[in-house]
């Protein structure tokens, strides 16, 4: 086996020196040490995440069998994640997978992998709506919101739109996974929200996280997001253009009495909500994130 001295120089700092007669536990602690030495955020989650992945566990069995070992295939397969988490790569792009309102989401390298804040938006309209016939998801990526809603409230129609076809494909699969077909109808749009598209049954919730990172933020977003997350999700190149565009969409398709809910910037949400307010919406609320930025809008179209 290499020793790290035997290493050419430009691989020697991303060496992973797990070794081949370790137990599963001691293999995890050196590969917490790892990357804790890299840098890494939260290096005993992040190992722990990765160890349960591969090695098909749960985290709570990576501690009730420390002592099994591990196969030289295994090893293989734990060395070249960490070595993709160490690059920048995000750790739910190495597993495939990330958690959201209590459920595991597909992602890649097509959509945005779910953030907690947008699972606070989530449980806000659960607060605020308690059932709906039809809900949509405009800008939805991998489904996580129109999905998660639909899964709790259990509407007879989800429509998830999107401009990617790629997104498209994750969302299908989470949708598939998570919703069961003989209560709630799940339809999929290729369409850019800024373009004009009624639907043939209007929505009682329209919820959005559309791009609202703004052109001057994105060289400092962190290298896992800026490298490895898909830029048209993220940054909105003409904010006020999109943002008046969303709106109009979401007041279109919705029923009278319907709830539009939307996460945007912090430093726009003034804005933004005024704009709710020029689109016609009534009862337009700004509502805070558990860290108290001013993160989501809220607003109500007028009964007939």
């Amino acid at each position: 086996m290499l020793k790290n001295r035997h290493l050419p120089r430009v691989l020697e700092a991303n060496y992973v020196a797990l070794p081949e007669s370790a137990t599963l536990i001691e293999t995890l602690r050196k590969a917490e040490a790892f990357l804790a030495q890299k840098q890494i955020p939260s290096p005993r989650l992040e190992a722990q995440l990765i160890f349960a992945h591969f090695l098909q566990l749960k985290r709570i069995e990576l501690f009730t069998q420390p002592e099994r070992p591990l196969s030289a295939a295994e090893l293989e397969s734990l060395r070249a994640a960490l070595r993709q988490r160490i690059s920048g790569m995000p750790n739910a792009h190495i597993v495939g997978t990330k958690e959201f309102y209590g459920r595991p989401f597909r992602v890649n390298g097509a959509v945005l992998i779910p953030r907690p804040e947008t699972e606070e938006l989530v449980e806000q309209i659960l607060q605020i709506e308690k059932s709906a016939e039809h809900i949509v998801d405009l800008g939805s990526g991998s489904g996580c919101i129109g999905v998660a809603l639909a899964a709790e409230m259990k509407p007879p129609l989800l429509t998830l739109v999107d401009i990617s076809t790629d997104a498209l494909a994750v969302a299908r699969e989470n949708a598939d996974r998570h919703l069961d077909a003989n209560i709630t109808q799940c339809a999929i749009i290729h369409a850019d929200f800024c373009g004009e598209f009624p639907l043939r049954e209007k929505a009682n919730i329209v919820v959005s996280n559309p791009p609202y990172v703004l052109p001057e933020e994105f060289a400092s977003l962190d290298k896992s997001v800026r490298d490895f997350e898909p830029r048209v999700a993220l940054v909105a190149d003409d904010f006020a253009g999109l943002h008046r565009a969303l709106i109009a969409q979401a007041f279109l398709n919705l029923a009278s009495g319907g709830l539009f809910a939307l996460e945007t910037h912090p430093l726009k949400s003034a804005a933004v909500a005024d704009g709710c307010r020029e689109a016609g919406f009534d009862s337009v609320e700004i509502r805070n994130d558990f860290a108290g930025r001013p993160h989501f809008i809220f607003a109500r179209k007028k009964e007939a």
